[in-house]
């Protein structure tokens, strides 16, 4: 959205690049079907045994696999994650609809007062709007930078105690490779791990604050 042209040359593009580049801005990375994608687990691998000796039998690969996206989206602390940051967008969202609209008076207003207002006075009027326009640029991207910061941070937890999980797994099924289910288009269900990380990391895990600091 673009506001209204002047009759003088008076012209502030503001909100349509205020809202596209703001709060609507991470509506993909919040949503429960798109969280942040995690890498496969890399520490996940078995306790790394010591180098065989020159000529020795390499063991024969012991696999697990598991659906990393899965404990990533599907996990109580990744769906309570994903609730916090809908929750926080929408009503920062609602602050910069409050403050756009109230730009959109001032400018309607700084319209009608063409007429009367002397050059100089015009030209201060001018000034302090586009000012306020700066300003709730500004305060867009500082909520967007805080909310997407702490939604990394908040989902790094969730990995990183995934990635335990699966260690601990490995050594109990004694794998020595631990590879992600979106790697393959067929597995044994045997050597999918998925469904037991995702109860442990429940149990283990089962919410993660999102901390979004005060602006």
């Amino acid at each position: 959205m673009q506001f209204t042209k002047s009759k003088t040359p008076f012209r502030v593009a503001v909100l349509s690049a205020v809202t596209a580049a703001g709060l609507v801005f991470a509506a993909g990375a919040a949503q429960a079907q798109s969280a942040p994608k995690a890498e496969a687990p890399k520490a996940a691998e078995a306790p790394k045994a010591d180098a065989p000796a020159p000529g020795a039998e390499l063991k024969a690969p012991i696999i697990a696999v598991i659906d990393v996206q899965k404990i990533m989206q599907d996990s109580n602390a990744s769906k309570g994650i994903t609730k916090s940051f809908e929750s926080l967008r929408d009503s920062y969202q609602k602050e910069i609809s409050a403050l756009e609209d109230k730009l959109r008076k001032n400018e309607d207003e700084l319209r009608k007062q063409q007429t009367v207002l002397s050059p100089e006075a015009l030209a201060n009027k001018r000034r302090d709007f586009e000012k306020q326009v700066a300003d709730v640029q500004k305060t867009v991207q500082a909520r967007k930078r805080a909310l997407e910061t702490s939604l990394n941070e908040a989902m790094a937890v969730v990995h990183k105690t995934m990635v335990e999980v699966v260690a601990d797994v490995s050594r109990e099924r004694g794998a020595n490779l631990v590879l992600a289910r979106q790697q393959f288009v067929l597995v044994d269900t045997q050597l999918d791990v998925t469904d037991l990380v995702m109860e442990r990391v429940n149990k283990k895990l089962p919410q993660v604050a999102l901390n979004v600091p005060k602006q």
